[in-house]
């Protein structure tokens, strides 16, 4: 194993009955909202360990974890190492989804993308269906009312081929998912409107099939806006929240429970688990707010007479309203929801409503782990890849996310586990997009990052 620059940081200071979150959207950019509150994308762009971010409308560079320019790709994208150069590239999400590379110095040159689909993406998903190295890509395609997933192919004349396409879909957001760990990307769709969601399952040769009533991960009769994969009960499995509009006739958001390998893979209706019901519901994202190891839920709302929710995991699949207890404003709706640590400090920080909620830590340990595929038999940004540790009874289990959490946002690809009051030195699993399994030790409230061997 190939470990490098693995640094300690401070964790904060907050007392216990201070709120965890405090908008300092102004502090860090310099004006009230960071413009856009429709999507947010986490990712380092330029390669100096500090994440960036852009929304719909703006893009941000991350000046030492300590404030952002207004410098960088804007607009709703999806990023990822598409050519497998070690620094990140990106994908368009609306419109006919142009895909640009990036020189990891700041510089981006179109490329060929996929065909301009009908009608209008709202959002994309990246990952490798055929365990080639190579990423592909699903494209949601919201009013057009017809998904694709296009399989990259450099022998290719286009360099894109389509290897799916779902018609009457009305996607309004798509999350990929090795859920049934057999080493290629499953992709799971939120459709609008009157359709169920779907569940497009891989075949591992490049194509797949909508399976998602084998599954039981249909998720209700329509009217999904986003969905969110998580290991939700520590058990080492990826499990879905569904969330929908409720309105007469049709379901709440929901849990999804994988049962795993003795369950066949397919998925438990467990309900509502404590989300309170209220009807417009949009972008669920998962993330470890308080560090205790339970993967906690942050859902976002369209309109401003529904409050943004912020669900704590207390474990055993019970979840509690905190989000006015912690600092989380009530403002007007919005679509943007997305976890990343932009001061690199431990903890993660949130981006919604076109606002930086900087988390305030409190005393419990943290590991960050940042993934690097060969970039030959697995993509150089590793997305797909997963990490797990053990912890007693409990196995935390990360994944490296290609976009696609709620509709057109996404989460930091490097991996945070929250630790407890574990403060000894802590094992931890890769395994990586072909199968292959990589081990390692590391002391805690650091960040490193691992290379494929």
């Amino acid at each position: 194993m190939k470990a490098g620059c693995c640094v300690a940081l401070a964790l904060g200071s907050a007392s216990s009955s201070a709120a965890t979150f405090e908008n300092k959207t102004k502090r860090w950019c310099g004006q009230e909202s960071f413009g856009g509150s429709s999507t947010v994308a986490f990712g380092d762009y330029n390669g100096d360990g500090f994440v960036d971010l852009a929304t719909d409308d703006d893009g941000w560079t991350n000046v030492g974890g300590k404030r952002f320019e207004a410098r960088g790709p804007r607009g709703a994208i999806a990023w990822a190492d598409i050519n497998n150069d070690g620094h990140l590239d990106y994908a368009v999400v609306h419109g006919p989804g142009s895909h640009f590379l990036g020189d990891g110095k700041g510089g981006f040159e179109r490329v060929t993308s996929p065909a301009p689909l009908a009608g209008d993406c709202l959002a994309v998903a990246w990952g490798d269906i055929n365990n080639d190295g190579l990423l592909d890509i699903y494209y949601g395609n919201g009013f057009g009312n017809r998904d694709s997933l296009w399989r990259q192919d450099p022998q290719h004349e286009q360099k894109w081929v389509q290897v799916g396409q779902i018609p009457n879909a009305y996607c309004r957001s798509v999350v990929g998912c090795d859920f049934d760990e057999d080493h290629d990307m499953d992709f799971y769709a939120s459709n609008y409107w009157v359709t169920r969601n779907y569940l497009w399952v891989s075949n591992g040769k490049g194509g797949g099939s909508i399976d998602s009533e084998h599954s039981l991960v249909i998720g209700g009769s329509g009217r999904s806006i986003g969905s969110c994969w998580g290991d939700l009960d520590n058990d080492g499995y990826f499990d879905l929240f569904a969330t929908n509009f409720v309105q007469p006739g049709y379901s709440r958001s929901h849990f999804l429970r994988n049962l795993g390998p003795r369950g066949g893979y397919t998925f438990e209706g467990l309900g509502s688990r404590g989300v309170t019901y209220q009807e417009f519901y949009a972008s669920p994202t998962a993330g470890d707010y308080d560090n205790d190891g339970d993967l906690d839920l942050f859902v976002s709302t369209v309109s401003g007479g529904n409050p943004p929710r912020l669900y704590r995991n207390d474990g055993n699949w019970i979840f509690t309203d905190v989000a006015r207890a912690e600092g989380i404003p009530w403002q007007e709706g919005s679509y943007q929801a997305a976890w990343g640590d932009v001061d690199n400090d431990g903890d993660l920080d949130l981006v919604t409503q076109g606002m930086l909620l900087i988390n305030n830590g409190n005393d419990h340990h943290w590991l960050k782990i940042r993934l690097q595929g060969d970039g030959k038999t697995v993509n150089s940004s590793a997305i797909g890849a997963k990490v797990r540790i053990k912890l007693g009874d409990k196995t935390l289990t990360r994944q490296v996310e290609g976009g696609g959490v709620g509709q057109g946002n996404q989460n930091d690809l490097t991996l945070h586990f929250g630790l407890g009051d574990h403060a000894n030195e802590v094992q931890f699993e890769i395994t990586w997009t072909n199968g292959k399994k990589q081990t390692g030790k590391t002391g805690v409230d650091r960040t490193i990052r691992v290379d494929m061997e």
